[in-house]
C-alpha cells in the first residue's frame, strides 16, 4: 500500500457538486471531491460509472453543467484545459497523446518549451535552448528513460510509449497529475514497471488515478473513490473501501452477504 500522506490543510484539489448532462444521460451526478497536497487518490468503478467525464471536467477538456472546480483554493470553472494547465494541472489519455515521428527527448522537450514559453518567442537566447534541452535530459534520466532518448517514440514498445507520456506530464511541472487508466493494454511486465515507476514520482505532487487494476490501486492509494452511475458510492482508506459490502456488490461482481 501507497505511503500515507497527511490529509490537513487545505486541499490541492476540490469539487463541489460537478454535474455533467448528455442529452437524457447524467454522466456525472453531484460528485464533491477534495484532494490533500501529494495525496494519491485512485477513482474506481464499472464502466459506465462516470470516470473519464470526471477527469474531463476536472481537466477542462468539458464543462460542467454544475458545480465548481478549485485548485490550489483557486476557482478554475470557467477556465479553458490550457489555463489549467499553466496552474499546475497535467493529465495523460488512455490512448497516447504523443509525436509517433519524433523521438522521446523531442517529445519531452516540447513540452518543457510550452511551460517555459520558449516556443512563442521569435527570438531566443542559445543559452535558453540549452537549458530546454538539459531539463528534458533531467526528466527523461529520473524515469530512467535516458536510454530511449533519441528512439523516434513509434519504435517504443507501449508501455514505454505510456511512460513518455507521464515524462510529457512531468516536464510542464505539475501540483496535480491525472493519470487515466496508466496500465490498460499493458502486459503483466509492463504493468508492474509502471506500478513502480508511478510509486517513484515525487511524493509532493498531488496525484488523481483511474484504474481497474487492483493490484495496482491498492500499491498506489493512500484513499479510492468509488463512483457508480456517476455518483459517490463509497471513499475512504483502501482497508475500508475493500470491506464496503456495497462495492463487493458492484464493482467486485460478488453478491453482498
Amino acid at each position: 500500500m501507497a505511503e500515507q500522506v497527511s490529509t490537513n490543510g487545505a486541499p490541492m484539489l476540490r469539487v463541489e457538486g460537478l454535474k455533467r448532462q448528455f442529452g437524457g444521460l447524467m454522466a456525472v451526478n453531484g460528485v464533491s471531491l477534495s484532494v490533500a497536497p501529494g495525496e494519491r487518490r485512485a477513482i474506481i468503478g464499472p464502466n459506465g460509472a462516470g470516470k473519464t467525464t470526471l477527469f474531463n471536467l476536472i481537466s477542462g477538456e468539458l464543462h460542467p453543467s454544475a458545480g465548481r472546480v478549485y485548485l490550489g483554493g483557486e476557482d478554475v470553472t470557467a477556465l479553458p484545459n490550457f489555463e489549467r494547465a499553466r496552474r499546475g494541472l497535467a493529465r495523460t489519455f488512455q490512448r497516447n497523446n504523443l509525436f509517433l515521428g519524433l523521438t522521446v527527448r523531442e517529445n519531452v522537450r516540447l513540452a518543457v518549451q510550452a511551460r517555459r514559453k520558449v516556443a512563442s518567442r521569435l527570438w531566443t537566447p542559445v543559452d535558453h535552448l540549452r537549458e530546454v534541452g538539459a531539463e528534458a535530459d533531467a526528466v527523461l534520466a529520473e524515469l530512467g528513460l535516458a536510454e530511449q532518448a533519441h528512439t523516434p517514440v513509434r519504435n517504443l514498445s507501449y508501455g514505454e510509449q505510456r511512460q513518455v507520456e507521464i515524462a510529457i506530464a512531468l516536464a510542464t511541472r505539475p501540483r496535480v497529475l491525472l493519470l487515466d487508466e496508466p496500465t490498460a493494454g499493458m502486459s503483466p511486465a509492463e504493468t508492474t514497471a509502471m506500478t513502480h515507476l508511478v510509486a517513484a514520482l515525487p511524493r509532493d505532487m498531488t496525484l488523481l488515478i483511474i484504474e481497474h487494476d487492483m493490484d495496482v490501486v491498492f500499491a498506489l492509494a493512500d484513499r479510492i473513490t468509488v463512483l457508480h452511475y456517476g455518483e459517490v458510492l463509497a471513499e475512504g482508506a483502501p482497508q475500508e473501501v475493500s470491506g464496503d459490502p456495497r462495492v463487493a456488490e458492484v464493482y467486485m461482481g460478488l453478491e453482498s452477504a
